[in-house]
């Protein structure tokens, strides 16, 4: 092109040319205006576009030799066979901006490269250097078909504004899949939290919120709840295996619903083998017979499961409300108490909760006094189970899990009397005496110069709702002298859901004693998002439940990995429990998880037996 220009007749050229903006979406409309894109900044890049195309190629090559240049900056080479399909689309892209058209077109173009873009993650500011890129490349070959500099600058500022306009409906429509990815994720795991991952029911948790909403509304108003047991379900597990187990639960589940039908009745999962029930209307003793006997029936008919034929039967204990409780812990009480009688009558399988029952379960009140006695007496003790990197064993991390040396039982875990202590609030007594204990010990095994890790105490729901609770942690630091960095705090969701605002206030006050804050169990409470973010903790211990069957179950490996992902992203260590067999611990590694404690490693150990282990 020659050096010699007349801009009148170059204008007057430009306005000539055929060009068209046609989008009629106001948001769009109004991103145009604030760009200062007109029609003729269309007409000047349909102008310059015969002189583009000789370089077509060129202008392609260069693009796409950015684009992966972009993704080896940030460490992720891309398949060299996606090359063609990248020069492709620069080629289409430019084409586009040299169009002089601005239709629908360009807004379909601007999602595609927006998917692209989320597919292979490349975040807002990679994208924008993406642009940068894309318009020095074109830029630099206007420079060399346009001699003359002014025209060059006219045409790259009409470039410029539409460039803009593509990378702006780009990161917009990149943040709506991002947000809806994020969405998908959070839905995913509060799903997780509420429901039976097997079955698809809402869990106990559903269950209690449905029932306290229903007492708070119908006071006056009579309901029943079933607790329903498998019978011989750990048999046929042993038997059958637990894939064909999980088969059964969900048929039988299934056939349950079935009968449910004609009636207003919930069906939950609570547990592995038990399952909820609750009649919201008002029954009689004789319609709750029926229904009971309805349900048994069926049982009668075998499940085809892989071929074979699986007879499960069904145990239902039944408490009313209100004359077996006032609320859903002590009906979930009566109807378990109610369970155990069904399980003992071989010519019933259902029993109602009834007043000899309840005389039954005032002996509970027993376990209180020997407990008051346990703690005076010293007959607690801790034990301790390693907490290890699974790559190198190397010890990460000590939990001290609570034991009654009972004079006549033995030694015994928490679940034979921990649910008393809560009830009766001797738990907090008895965990300040962990928290206590566990320094103490710490700090011995500290000073021997043979263990340099923190430990790990778990706060019962009433010592985290005690307002001395920050006290007490530095009381305990204090008198052992142990380091604040070498003491972690197990909490779990479902404390800091009745007040959160409070929760957070606590936890922050803990963190700055320097102590560590572990949300305990996480995938099985509230999982909330939106106030995990919020929450002034370090580490995040998955449960239990997500690593039973994560060798087979892809939904459980997706769920760890996201929340790995989620936790990398908001700076917080992860630690998988439950891990008992090597399948289970290569599937965890391949969540990208290190930090694990199971049975696969050890069991809890005894004071001396753990001090052998490793520390001799």
């Amino acid at each position: 092109m020659s050096d010699q220009w007349n801009k009148a007749n170059w204008l007057k050229k430009v306005k000539e040319q055929p060009a068209e903006l046609s989008i009629s979406d106001h948001r769009i409309r109004r991103r145009i205006q604030l760009l200062n894109l007109h029609l003729f900044d269309l007409q000047l890049l349909r102008w310059v576009r015969p002189f583009l195309l000789r370089l077509s190629d060129e202008i392609a090559d260069a693009t796409t030799e950015f684009v992966f240049d972009l993704f080896k900056f940030q460490s992720t080479l891309l398949p060299r066979s996606l090359s063609t399909t990248i020069r492709d689309k620069n080629v289409e892209i430019t084409q586009m901006f040299l169009s002089g058209v601005l239709d629908q077109r360009f807004i379909r173009s601007s999602r595609e490269q927006a998917l692209l873009c989320f597919r292979y993650q490349l975040d807002l500011s990679n994208q924008i250097a993406l642009s940068h890129g894309f318009i020095n490349c074109i830029i630099e070959a206007i420079n060399r078909q346009v001699n003359c500099r002014e025209q060059a600058l006219i045409i790259s500022k009409a470039l410029e504004k539409i460039v803009n306009l593509n990378l702006q409906l780009i990161m917009e429509n990149y943040q709506q899949l991002k947000d809806n990815n994020d969405q998908k994720k959070e839905e995913a795991i509060r799903f997780k939290a509420y429901h039976d991952p097997l079955t698809g029911l809402p869990n106990q948790l559903v269950a209690e919120e449905v029932i306290e909403a229903m007492i708070d509304q119908r006071k006056d108003h009579s309901f029943s709840v079933f607790k329903i047991n498998i019978d011989r379900l750990k048999m046929i597990n042993e038997m059958y295996g637990r894939t064909i187990g999980n088969k059964l639960l969900i048929m039988l589940s299934g056939r349950i619903n079935a009968a449910l039908e004609p009636l207003a009745a919930e069906l939950y999962r609570i547990s592995s083998d038990e399952f909820m029930i609750l009649f919201k209307n008002r029954l009689s003793r004789s319609e709750l017979i029926d229904a009971a006997e309805l349900l048994t029936h069926t049982s009668e008919l075998p499940f085809i499961v892989d071929g074979k034929e699986i007879y499960a039967t069904y145990s239902i204990g039944i408490s009313r409300f209100p004359q077996d409780g006032a609320n859903s812990v002590q009906l979930f009480g009566c109807a378990d108490a109610a369970l155990r009688e069904a399980k003992k009558d071989t010519k019933e399988s259902y029993f109602f909760y009834n007043t000899m029952l309840h005389q039954q379960l005032m002996k509970k009140i027993c376990i209180e006094d020997e407990l008051q006695k346990a703690l005076y007496k010293q007959q607690f003790v801790l034990y301790y189970q390693p907490q290890v990197d699974a790559g190198s064993g190397a010890l990460v991390g000590v939990e001290a899990l609570l034991r009654w040396e009972h004079p006549i039982h033995g030694i015994l875990p928490p679940s034979g009397f921990i649910a008393v202590a809560e009830e009766t609030g001797i738990i907090r007594e008895i965990g300040w005496w962990v928290l206590n204990e566990a320094c103490r010990q710490m700090k011995k095994w500290q000073e021997t110069g043979a263990l340099n890790v923190p430990i790990s105490v778990n706060l019962s729901f009433n010592q985290f709702r005690d307002e001395t609770v920050v006290k007490q942690v530095a009381h305990a630091l204090k008198m052992s002298g142990l380091a604040p960095n070498r003491l972690n705090l197990e909490i779990t969701e479902s404390m800091m859901a009745e007040d959160l605002e409070r929760s957070v206030r606590i936890l922050n006050e803990i963190r700055a004693l320097g102590v560590g804050v572990s949300l305990d169990d996480f995938g099985t409470g509230y999982s909330s998002l939106s106030y995990l973010k919020n929450l002034p903790i370090n580490q995040l211990k998955i449960d239990r439940s997500f690593v039973i069957d994560i060798v087979r179950n892809h939904r459980d490996q997706a769920i760890v990995a996201a929340i790995v992902t989620l936790a990398k992203q908001l700076w917080v260590d992860v630690i998988v429990e439950g891990i008992e067999t090597e399948e289970q611990l290569r599937a965890i590694e391949a969540c990208r998880c290190r930090a694990i404690q199971g049975y696969y490693y050890s069991q809890p150990l005894a004071e001396s037996d753990f001090t052998e282990k490793y520390l001799a």
